[in-house]
């Protein structure tokens, strides 16, 4: 860009815009993914989209959006291909994918706004993941909780997708946009049965699913396996 905007920019464009929850959402995907790094294809897995066509298409919407906001004019060179995303990310392509890297402007943007605390949010298979992320470390509120890493809940996303592992449905298919990008994300061992801080695998210790599956999980004492519950959802089926 020709111009060099600042954090501040663009948390005023942020805050001038009222943004819809799916496009936070998608800045919330980026801003975790390992290296704030990743693909169209991924940002779609992540998402929920059935292909990268519209990860490209709503990325590029919001990045219009931004662009209006800051009075941003692109150049032929910048218009061209990248589109409107460019006002989010720069591009690279190493290999057979392109690239889209957060420009840290914005990432320092979302930290001044507390999007980047998870919560308003709800790994992928061409990036490799290396940070050793933590979770159960206990903090005293009115009561002891177990802090839960947005980190790891979304890199658990970006790998297995925005579909339920219990019964395979993306909460948007249903809802539409107001729920595109949601699920929960259920901890395969209980923390509160931990009792300490332990290194939290993404892809290992978590699993997307939606609300009403994680609700029938936790239902019993201790709580029911996935495998459990898909059963349950079967002998349903078959009578």
């Amino acid at each position: 860009m020709k111009k060099k905007y600042t954090a501040e920019d663009y948390a005023h464009a942020f805050r001038s815009l009222a943004l819809a929850p799916h496009h936070i959402k998608m800045l919330q995907v980026h801003y975790y993914a390992p290296a704030r790094t990743m693909t169209a294809t991924q940002m779609a897995k992540a998402m929920g989209y059935h292909n990268y066509n519209a990860a490209n298409l709503h990325y590029g919407k919001l990045g219009r959006l931004v662009g209006d906001a800051l009075g941003w004019n692109p150049t032929t060179e910048e218009a061209q291909g990248a589109d409107a995303v460019y006002i989010l990310a720069d591009f690279k392509k190493p290999g057979k994918y392109w690239l889209w890297i957060m420009r840290p402007e914005i990432a320092r943007a979302m930290e001044s706004l507390g999007w980047s605390d998870g919560r308003q949010t709800a790994i992928p298979e061409e990036i490799a993941e290396t940070t050793h992320l933590y979770e159960g470390a206990v903090r005293s509120i009115s009561v002891n909780a177990y802090e839960r890493s947005a980190a790891a809940r979304e890199n658990s996303i970006l790998h297995y997708g925005c579909k339920c592992t219990v019964c395979g449905v993306i909460l948007a298919d249903i809802y539409g946009d107001v729920a595109q990008g949601y699920i929960h994300v259920h901890h395969l061992r209980q923390l509160s049965e931990i009792n300490k801080e332990y290194q939290v695998d993404p892809v290992q210790d978590l699993r997307p699913v939606r609300p009403n599956c994680h609700a029938i999980i936790h239902l019993s004492n201790p709580p029911r396996t996935i495998e459990e519950v898909k059963a349950l959802i079967s002998q349903q089926k078959s009578k």
